[in-house]
């Protein structure tokens, strides 16, 4: 324990001298070390329990058994040449202050590399299965906290060019592109309806507070629904879990620049440009090749809507006799009246569609 010695001048004014001899504390050239951290956190609460009392030297001093000449030497009358552990201090510290004390995490031991891959697999599953809770309480409550956000309005974080000012185009793409994220966080289809409707209300709202004079231009119709299948494409093809601000506020990364670029008569001028001028460019050719993956794509998609099509029409018709119409083919499917017709018209053609 904390012994006190009286000795010399320090008798005559009544004062008491707290002395507790601890092993060297070492560190590196940039004086850090694990030694150095105990001894901070022994300051600290030697410091708390003391409250701080000025009269108190808040520091450790330097070996009291030193013989040199150095003047600043620090000199006592020592009573006994034991040497403690620092770590044995803060302990007796933190009983006189009554705190809790620090009890670390005993180090596991593995009998076999086996018990030790078997730990590792039930502890990753236990994180998966966290992670997975995490993110549904997440998504559920996260529409609802966002009436909380001050620099949300009417949910929407609106990006200013100048003062009064909004900008109004990458705003509601910002805002499109999270409604795209937590709809794929809640396990929810990103129609192409879903999405143009959070990139109008953001694009309402932009306007409305910060339309400066401006009239509304509101893209067509056709460039909203092109913006929709970029938004669907930078979701599905993302890898993060949830939506995160990928940038920081006012700022927009290259795709989300890239996708506000194409939009509108200024962006197709520009593209049409370099077809113009450069046909056989290497920034044709990469289009060229982005075009045909996306084509690719797009037909593997069809194919895959028009299964889904007959596979519904010939379960129903297998089941009952009589096939669904096309509304409700599309509602099953997920796909306008309009696309349901297409792919009927193709099957029937092919012979594959059944006779009602």
């Amino acid at each position: 324990m904390i012994q006190s010695f009286v000795s010399g001048p320090i008798s005559r004014t009544k004062l008491a001298q707290f002395i507790w001899l601890i092993d060297p504390v070492y560190a590196d050239c940039e004086g850090k070390s694990a030694q150095m951290k105990l001894l901070a956190a022994t300051t600290r609460v030697l410091g708390e329990l003391l409250d701080h009392d000025p009269h108190f030297a808040h520091r450790f001093s330097r070996n009291p058994f030193y013989t040199g000449k150095a003047p600043t030497a620090y000199r006592w009358y020592r009573q006994h040449n034991r040497v403690m552990r620092l770590g044995d201090l803060i302990e007796q510290v933190r009983d006189m202050a009554g705190h809790d004390q620090f009890s670390p995490a005993p180090r596991q031991q593995f009998s076999s590399g086996r018990e030790l891959i078997n730990a590792v697999k039930s502890r990753r599953e236990e994180a998966q299965a966290f992670k997975a809770l995490a993110q549904d309480v997440d998504a559920e409550i996260a529409d609802g906290l966002d009436q909380y956000d001050p620099e949300l309005i009417d949910g929407v974080r609106v990006l200013w060019i100048t003062q009064g000012k909004a900008a109004r185009d990458e705003t509601a793409f910002k805002h499109a592109l999270k409604a795209g994220y937590r709809l794929r966080q809640q396990g929810q289809r990103l129609t192409d309806a879903a999405i143009i409707d959070a990139y109008e209300h953001a694009y309402n709202v932009a306007h409305a507070h910060g339309g400066a004079g401006r009239s509304s231009e509101m893209p067509p119709m056709r460039d909203r629904q092109t913006m929709a299948r970029r938004v669907r494409g930078y979701v599905t093809q993302s890898k993060s879990e949830a939506y995160s601000g990928s940038s920081a506020p006012g700022k927009a990364t290259s795709s989300e620049r890239k996708a506000l670029a194409t939009m509108g008569r200024k962006g197709g001028k520009k593209a049409a440009q370099r077809w113009k001028t450069d046909p056989d460019g290497k920034y044709a050719q990469a289009q060229r090749e982005k075009l045909s993956a996306a084509n690719r794509r797009k037909k593997a998609s069809g194919n895959s809507t028009r299964a889904q099509i007959l596979a519904a029409s010939a379960q129903s018709f297998a089941q009952t006799g009589k096939i669904p119409t096309w509304a409700e083919l599309g509602s099953e499917v997920g796909v306008s009246r309009r696309t349901v017709a297409y792919h009927v018209a193709a099957l029937k053609e092919a012979g594959l569609y059944p006779d009602g």
